[in-house]
């Protein structure tokens, strides 16, 4: 079965990952970036690059949202419009306006969309939710999620104050870690935002917030706490689950889970040390095609994707953060 052309939208680092795994996978690419450089990255890797989004969309069965946060809405329209399928990277829109509508019409029409969840593609948050859905510990009573890193090692030779994660209306730790958010849902089902501070810790030169603290009501009655920064060294990604007859501890980092019972001995100790992040990257856009033949349904509705949104705006709003 041939594959499609997909246009790619963004050719920083992660649009450049999901088009060489697109390519990988054997479908035609074009992509668009306004940087002549990043365009020559994409030629260099068997893709075609396009001197304007319109070219790139054109003749497209699907396109790739991945420019910065500030554009998404405006290319998930514009790929819509074309009928096209869309993946599109995290945080769906910086903004909860029209969006709802957007989805409705594109359920309505038969098109995917398809939030770019990553996590939801690791091991052992997937491990995680299999062993709460089997109630091997009993019922989760608390949460807390940790994602804490340095950003200007984030990206190598990339100045990180000059990125969209440093733009105080579309970036900062809130909107660019959104992943703890959806993790917490993932695994504890749907959340409202009852509580959210933020600072700039003066660590960093950016606009935006770097540090932030999060506390989510889930409908099971459940609180967990999410904490956020761009500013430790070295980096942590975990997180915790108390339970009624147990607990769980998950190194996403290390990529290992160790799950209690009530005295504390390990039912399970189990790594994927032998599985990389590159892995999930090339399972999620697989899982892509899959939705687009019919024979899959996305790991992460773009509904849920949207209430994702809404409690991340929420938390803005508590912050006093700025909006675009």
């Amino acid at each position: 079965m041939s594959q499609p052309a997909i246009a790619v939208l963004g050719l920083g680092s992660i649009g450049l990952r999901h088009a060489r795994n697109l390519i990988a996978l054997e479908c035609d690419v074009y992509g668009f970036d306004p940087s002549e450089d990043a365009r020559g990255q994409l030629d260099a890797a068997g893709g075609r690059s396009c001197a304007a989004r319109s070219e790139a969309l054109a003749g497209a069965q699907a396109a790739v949202v991945a420019t910065p946060n500030a554009q998404h809405l405006d290319d998930l329209e514009a790929a819509l419009q074309r009928g096209l399928h869309v993946f599109i990277e995290k945080p769906l829109a910086h903004t909860a306006d029209g969006v709802a509508a957007l989805l409705r019409g594109a359920d309505q029409r038969g098109l995917v969309v398809f939030p770019a969840m990553n996590q939801r593609f690791h091991p052992v948050v997937r491990a995680t939710r299999a062993v709460l859905a089997k109630g091997q510990v009993g019922v989760p009573l608390w949460a807390r999620f940790l994602c804490a890193s340095y950003l200007p090692d984030w990206r190598d030779g990339r100045d990180y104050r000059d990125g969209c994660a440093a733009d105080p209306a579309t970036g900062g730790v809130l909107f660019d870690i959104v992943h703890e958010f959806d993790m917490a849902n993932f695994l504890l089902g749907p959340a409202t935002t009852r509580a959210a501070v933020a600072r700039r810790s003066g660590q960093l030169e950016i606009a935006a917030e770097d540090c932030a603290d999060v506390v989510l009501e889930h409908a099971c009655g459940v609180h967990s706490s999410l904490h956020l920064d761009y500013v430790t060294r070295p980096r942590r990604r975990r997180f915790e689950i108390g339970c009624s007859d147990g607990f769980i501890e998950a190194d996403l980092g290390e990529r290992r889970l160790t799950v209690r019972n009530a005295i504390g001995d390990p039912l399970c100790e189990t790594d994927w040390a032998h599985s990389s992040v590159a892995e999930q990257y090339r399972d999620e856009v697989a899982e892509f095609l899959a939705c687009m033949r019919g024979e899959a349904r996305p790991s992460c509705s773009a509904d849920e994707a949207l209430q994702v949104l809404g409690q991340v705006l929420a938390a803005r709003t508590m912050c006093g953060l700025p909006t675009a």
